[in-house]
């Protein structure tokens, strides 16, 4: 302990030579853990969708599956539209947005396709919330535009006359490619459903409030079915892998650096302070002490450095998405690994200049 103060007094005597080693070591720490804190945070953002790509939770009609809504097989089962009040009113402090739908299976032209219902003036979700569709108009999704052989301002027949085509949405991969999108009250009509719905699509506000979200809505009401909509696909493991790679490889580029950085200062520290450690050696100070100071001076700047570091990375990591609980993004365990690691490659990089300072050369002749 007392080789700690000596060796924390001397760098506070220092302190230009501190602050810039600390700061350095500061912003290579920042770098990589920014990334793997920013890749939590998605990942806990994508995981519970909690993103506005696609809904966490969907409330159904009871008996309606997971299998029956990616195939619009609503089996013509519906609940009234006031439901969809009442859960925006019950869940309000844990949604971020939420959206009433009805999904039906109808004849455009010749061929039977799914049909979907959207209030798009209180949409949400991506792509829906940049088109504003009129009641003469609908969306189409791609492949559904293909089959019908239709593109942005054709006409289209369908049961209720002639409506234009507002858009074609960017492909999704599911059932939205082979869907078209009419205003809510336009499909309520056309299928005589007027007032229900069969879809409530819930987007929660954090990653906690999906838990809690989810656990408030088991049982909610007896007509509805919850359907957990969990995102875990191929292309997010493949981003997945990719940023872990990322990770690995800037973590170690990082503490190559920094072993760099403070091998360099070390070097320079001591060599230009031999007359110094020769005078505090003929003052009665042991080699030993004289190692300790000179190696825990480094420790110092590699854990302030890192401590440092790491709150600017968790800063970057909030700032990007602050509907993500730090407890999702940021854990002690790690920051103390970081911590560990960035001091025993300072201790590891300055050992050997400190042993040929103090033990191989003859200290009183630097005098």
């Amino acid at each position: 302990m007392f080789s700690f103060w000596l060796s924390w007094q001397e760098l506070v005597g220092r302190k230009a030579v501190f602050s810039i080693n600390v700061i350095l070591v500061a912003l290579l720490i920042a770098l990589p853990v920014s990334l793997d804190l920013v890749a939590k945070a998605r990942k806990s953002s994508v995981g519970t969708r909690i993103d506005y790509i696609g809904p966490s939770l969907i409330l159904v009609p009871q008996g309606i599956l997971s299998s029956d809504l990616v195939t619009a097989q609503m089996k013509g089962r519906s609940f009234p539209l006031s439901v969809f009040d009442s859960v925006k009113r019950d869940f309000s402090p844990y949604l971020r947005g939420a959206e009433a739908r009805l999904t039906e299976r109808i004849f455009i032209g010749d061929r039977d396709m799914p049909a979907v219902g959207i209030d798009f003036r209180g949409v949400y979700s991506y792509p829906f919330r940049n088109y504003s569709v009129g009641s003469d108009e609908v969306l189409l999704g791609r492949v559904a535009a293909e089959n019908l052989q239709k593109g942005r301002s054709d006409s289209i027949r369908t049961p209720l006359g002639e409506l234009t085509v507002a858009g074609i949405i960017p492909e999704t991969g599911g059932i939205d490619d082979v869907s078209v999108f009419f205003p809510l009250q336009v499909l309520q009509r056309l299928t005589q459903k007027e007032g229900y719905i069969n879809e409530i699509r819930l987007f929660p506000a954090s990653a906690a409030s999906y838990e809690q979200l989810k656990s408030r809505l088991q049982g909610y009401r007896t007509q509805l079915n919850l359907i957990d909509a969990y995102r875990g696909d191929t292309a997010e493991r493949d981003v997945d892998a990719t940023l872990l790679g990322y990770q690995r490889a800037l973590y170690a580029a990082a503490f190559i650096l920094i072993a760099l950085c403070i091998m360099i200062s070390s070097y320079i520290n001591l060599d230009g302070r031999k007359a110094e450690v020769s005078t505090v050696y003929t003052l009665g100070a042991p080699r030993g002490i004289i190692f300790q100071v000179l190696t825990l001076r480094t420790v110092w700047i590699a854990v302030l450095g890192s401590v440092l570091g790491q709150a600017i990375a968790v800063s970057i990591a909030v700032l990007q998405d602050v509907q993500v609980p730090l407890r999702f993004i940021w854990s002690v365990g790690p920051f103390l690994g970081v911590v560990l690691a960035t001091a025993c490659l300072s201790v590891a990089v300055t050992v050997p200049f400190a042993l040929h300072v103090v033990y191989s050369r003859d200290l009183i002749a630097d005098l």
